[in-house]
């Protein structure tokens, strides 16, 4: 076909393009994560001349999730915190009434991490803590967060001021550094028990010989055991004293030994008196009747006595059972002393230190 002269030829060239898809991130036939990080952000300390704060990002939630029986913290918040400290050893090793041993267990926590401890005596429904002279008090205070050692290490603490007969519930949180504080540990028991005493004597009454010439005059062979069991963490004190001195129906004396309880003497002359086999008896130097002796002191009629056996020495781990002490009496007369049946009353207290 033959165009006219006028008209203008066009050509047009298409050209077919291919176009490829870019990923910016992992995919999958059907998936793409187009905005991803791995681990997470953080910052440490950021701090002000006023302020400080510790701040993570991109974390998982700090809430834990717990179970009746399990407890998971995810979250890299949880990463600060202290390990919670496994429920501690608490017993009543010296059967007190007043006081319960604590020792802890770290749980693997750092030496220089602190422990604070709650305590109940009515199953949690009312909560009080350990203070720092271990004792139950309402608040817990920053002076109240211990060291292991603060705590007693392996030898523990006791909690005082409790009340008798009564069980008791403890746990224990830790913390290490700012904004580290545990959950509290699983709890353990123990109860108080009541007072006790018990005392006893070998005997109501004691016989001497007959004095003669045949035994000079004399008869110091004759002894009462006095024997004391009580859980008085400060121990006792037995005192001893007399009603009068050895009379006989008409009213003849013999007159009591002249030395005092405070400075007993070897016995030189006549009279009544005792003796201790007490090596650490209080009232004066603690050896007086045994060392050197036996010495002797005459009784006193003042109330309630003179000290003739103790123990003074605070009982913690171990009540006291059974303790027994000596007193031993000499009577030394005269052929010139009226003959007759000379009696007298001796006493004997016991007096516990709760």
């Amino acid at each position: 076909m033959r165009l006219p002269a006028a008209a203008t030829a066009l050509f047009v060239s298409l050209t077919l393009m291919s176009v490829t898809r870019v990923f910016a991130g992992p995919v999958s036939p059907n998936y793409e994560l187009k905005s991803y990080g791995f681990g997470a952000g953080g910052v440490i300390d950021a701090t002000s001349s006023a302020y400080g704060m510790l701040g993570i990002i991109g974390e998982q939630s700090g809430d834990p999730a717990t179970s009746a029986t399990y407890g998971a913290n995810p979250g890299l918040v949880f990463t600060k915190q202290a390990n919670v400290p496994p429920a501690p050893t608490f017993t009543n090793p010296g059967s007190t009434y007043n006081r319960l041993k604590l020792i802890l267990n770290t749980g693997g926590n750092p030496t220089d991490a602190e422990y604070a401890v709650a305590i109940s005596d009515d199953n949690w429904a009312t909560t009080r803590y350990v203070q720092s002279d271990f004792t139950p008090g309402t608040a817990l205070g920053d002076e109240d967060w211990l060291s292991y050692t603060g705590w007693g290490g392996l030898g523990g603490k006791y909690i005082t001021s409790l009340t008798a007969a009564t069980g008791y519930q403890v746990m224990v949180k830790a913390r290490h550094g700012q904004f580290s504080e545990s959950a509290w540990g699983p709890e353990a028991s123990a109860a108080t028990v009541s007072p006790t005493l018990t005392f006893a004597l070998s005997g109501d009454s004691i016989t001497f010989d007959e004095l003669t010439g045949a035994n000079a005059w004399t008869d110091s062979a004759k002894s009462t055991t006095l024997t004391t069991s009580t859980n008085a963490y400060n121990g006792y004190t037995v005192y001893g004293r007399e009603t009068g001195t050895l009379t006989d129906s008409y009213g003849n004396h013999i007159s009591d030994f002249g030395s005092p309880n405070s400075a007993p003497s070897v016995w030189a002359g006549m009279g009544f008196g005792y003796t201790t086999n007490d090596s650490a008896l209080s009232g004066g130097t603690a050896d007086r009747f045994t060392s050197g002796g036996p010495k002797y002191a005459g009784f006193t009629v003042a109330v309630p006595g003179d000290p003739v056996a103790d123990h003074t020495v605070p009982v913690a781990d171990t009540p006291i059972t059974n303790e027994q002490f000596t007193v031993s009496y000499r009577v030394t007369a005269d052929a010139d002393t009226s003959a007759g049946k000379y009696t007298n009353t001796i006493i004997y207290i016991v007096v516990p230190e709760y």
